[in-house]
């Protein structure tokens, strides 16, 4: 039975064109890669290579300062350069460029495979860490932190597979593909938590997925419990993903652990396993390159680094000008306008979308008809349309009331507005009016 969950919107899904395209590798590697020395939310790296080193698969590159990652090298070759590149969160970052060799020459040092039915915990966390494991659906958090934090603490493992924007199919792939060690990564993950239940979410829209996963698992027997989400954005949402599972409410301010559960993204689960039983850090993921002004969408899987321009080039170029180009889903990407950005650890999309798809550009703001349309479909349960009406008539008295504290950022209020009203720009403003003290900037 599909399970949904409180409000949220549903966007036309787009994935048509790539869900049934297997992930493959760039037909032509990239010449240079650009590695930034920043992959994580909570810090940067201080690199361990010099110019003119070489290099080669897997090898560190960099080690974290503070509560940063570990970086590795995704290609073998020689370091060119260490210098500030373009980065995809935005304005230009310290990178280790390497000049590829196409040889992919292995790092010798690897770690040997562990025997997971015998892992000692603390041995574990620091394989992980030493992994450069981050959150792969748009976090970027340390992963090692996080289980550090969630072990003997949760009763509930969700790791989600949702992937609930629009074009994104990089997961839903890795579930067909890799289904097999999926399923063993959150076997894997629910002993290391300690935690009594395993659930693998899955959207509705990825039924096929869900087929296949049971088959897989009735014939190896593994203790993981598939629920089927109904498609709705912002399913992969933390706090959403949390109460349609176990319907238990994370309190503002607080996270999934404050009531006992663990949420993971699969991609992040699927990284953990190669990490643990074949020794691999993160050098490589799964993107998604689509929109309608690609000639060829479809899913590759790509060396950390990478520039979008060779992503693009292998889903066959531009057919016409993008209105825009984002990395990530249409609803929380991130608007790039150089294509020598590279690919991190968090990017699961490469998206050029057409004016078409963006809808007209001429749609003027009108004023509040209060037809509820944002409350419904808020999954916070939130009321942006008082938002609204506080910053427009300058009532910031009242904001401390609203909750803003709570709100996601998802978008749905803007979505669905049918006044056009930027309803998340106007949340942010009204954030940053409490942060100044209730007055206006």
């Amino acid at each position: 039975m599909r399970r949904r969950f409180l409000g949220g919107i549903h966007p036309a899904s787009y994935k048509e064109s790539t869900r049934r395209k297997p992930i493959v590798p760039l037909e032509v590697p990239p010449k240079q890669v650009a590695i930034p020395l920043t992959m994580c939310s909570m810090g940067g790296a201080a690199p361990v290579v010099k110019p003119g080193e070489k290099v080669t698969v897997g090898q560190v590159i960099a080690k974290p300062t503070q509560v940063g990652v570990y970086v590795h090298a995704s290609v073998s070759g020689r370091v060119r350069a260490i210098e500030p590149r373009p980065h995809p969160w935005g304005g230009k970052w310290d990178a280790i460029v390497i000049d590829n060799d196409g040889q992919d020459t292995p790092c010798p040092d690897l770690p040997e495979p562990m025997d997971w039915s015998r892992m000692d915990r603390k041995e574990v966390l620091e394989r992980i860490r030493q992994a450069g494991i981050t959150s792969m659906g748009g976090g970027a958090s340390p992963t090692h932190l996080r289980l550090a934090q969630s072990v003997g603490r949760v009763d509930t493992l969700i790791v989600s597979a949702a992937e609930c924007e629009p074009y994104l199919t990089a997961d839903h792939r890795l579930l067909l593909e890799k289904g097999d060690q999926v399923l063993q990564a959150v076997q894997m993950l629910a002993q290391l938590l300690r935690a009594d239940r395993a659930v693998l979410v899955v959207a509705g829209d990825k039924l096929n997925a869900v087929e296949f996963l049971e088959r897989r698992l009735r014939r190896k027997r593994r203790s993981v419990e598939i629920v089927t989400i109904e498609t709705r954005y912002p399913l992969g949402m933390e706090k959403q993903m949390v109460r349609t599972v176990t319907g238990r409410e994370v309190p503002p301010g607080q996270s999934a652990i404050d009531v006992k559960c663990a949420v993971f993204n699969v991609a992040t689960a699927y990284t953990l396993r190669c990490a643990l039983l074949e020794g691999q850090p993160v050098t490589h993921r799964a993107v998604t390159v689509s929109g309608g002004a690609v000639a060829r969408p479809r899913n590759l899987w790509v060396p950390i680094g990478t520039p979008l321009r060779c992503l693009l080039e292998s889903a066959g170029g531009l057919k016409e000008r993008p209105a825009v180009i984002l990395t990530g889903g249409p609803m929380t990407g991130t608007v790039q306008t150089d294509l020598e950005t590279p690919v991190v650890k968090n990017t699961n999309a490469l998206l050029c979308l057409t004016q078409a798809e963006l809808g007209s550009s001429d749609q003027l703001e009108t004023v509040c008809v209060r037809c509820g349309h944002c409350v419904t479909a808020c999954p916070m349960n939130l009321n942006p349309a008082f938002v609204y009406r506080a910053m427009r008539m300058g009532e910031t008295d009242r904001l401390p009331d609203l909750h803003l504290e709570d709100c996601m950022e998802c978008g749905c209020c803007t979505y669905i507005c049918p006044s056009h009203i930027p309803l998340v720009d106007l949340i942010r403003q009204a954030r940053t009016t409490l942060a100044e003290g209730g007055e206006e900037a």
